[in-house]
Formats: structure tokens, sequence, C-alpha cells
């Protein structure tokens, strides 16, 4: 199972670094992609990441699922951008899993995507939605083949319920004990 998650420059620390930390200790194989003109990366608190690809230089067609953490990243690069239009618009029709956190479900939100699903995401962020049911109180919510998230504190929920969407309850279990040092 081959993952593509997407970066620019302002996402939030956590919800990327947890998620990805997570998703590869459950043995997901998981590409951090850029949209930037380089390989580096800037995070919402000053951490600079160096990836190995770039958003250009991939077909995403290869992967099983997308994940997009939030941040400033959303409002200042991601949004309203062709690439990641097009890269949300195929994993939609295509019936593959689209995790979005924080502010990243706004990017499929503001384009109907959630019409009949139900969603969360950082508040204020649903302003433009064009339908679904937001839910500010939910953390985290499996909605067909979307998993959105509310914001950073739910990082861990967040990686772990992607675990449980493509692997199953019981590696989901598995994982959740080993990172709370739980007994298997």
């Amino acid at each position: 199972m081959k993952g593509l998650m997407i970066l620019a420059n302002g996402f939030e620390d956590t919800e990327a670094l947890a998620t990805h930390d997570i998703l590869k200790r459950s043995m997901l194989n998981v590409d951090l992609v850029t949209i930037n003109e380089t390989k580096e990366v800037v995070s919402q608190y000053n951490l600079h990441i160096k990836l190995e690809k770039m958003l250009k230089d991939v077909n995403y067609r290869e992967y099983d699922f997308l994940v997009i953490p939030g941040g400033g990243a959303v409002g200042r690069v991601l949004q309203g951008k062709v690439e990641i239009k097009e890269v949300i618009a195929y994993f939609v029709k295509e019936n593959k899993l689209v995790a979005t956190i924080c502010a990243a479900p706004s990017l499929l939100a503001d384009e109907g995507y959630f019409l009949n699903e139900k969603f969360t995401c950082f508040p204020g962020c649903e302003i433009n939605s064009k339908g679904g049911k937001y839910l500010p109180n939910k953390g985290v919510i499996t909605s067909n083949h979307f998993i959105t998230a509310k914001s950073m504190a739910h990082s861990l929920e967040f990686g772990l319920e992607i675990i449980q969407y493509l692997q199953g309850k019981d590696q989901m279990t598995k994982i959740k004990k080993a990172i709370f040092g739980e007994k298997q």
C-alpha cells in the first residue's frame, strides 16, 4: 500500500510528522512530496526538511491514498492551486482514501466533495464549505473514503484511523498498543 503526503511551506509540524511516523510504524509506504520549486519545505514552526520528491515528478495515479496536513500552508500555498485540485479530484473520483487534518479539509469542502459526507476541520475552515455535515465537536471522522481531523491535538488518532481504514482494526490496535507502550 502506497501513500502520498503533500507538504508545502507552512505545513503544521505535528500533523505531518506524527501522522507520517505512525503510518510508517504500520509498514505503510508514504512518500512526502512538495509543490515548492525546491525539495526543501519549511514547517509552520520553522523546521526545514529536505524531501526526496516533488509533486510534479511523481505519478499520483500510482498511489493508494492521499494525506494532506493542515497549517498555514493550506490557505497561503495550497488553496486554489490547480495541481492540488487535480490530485484531490483524481483520488475522489477513484474512491481512494483522502485523509485531511485541521485546515486541509477545506480543500475538499470548498469544492463540494463533502456534499453527502460528515466532516470536521479546524474551526473557521468550514466557512466556504459547499454542503456536507460539519461536526465541530468531533476529533476525527471517517465518512466513506474520507478521513478528516479537527486539529493538531488529534494527530495520533488521525494516523490510527488511517491505519484502521487501510489495514483493519487489528493492525490499528497493534500499532496503538505499541505507541502507547501497552503489552501486545
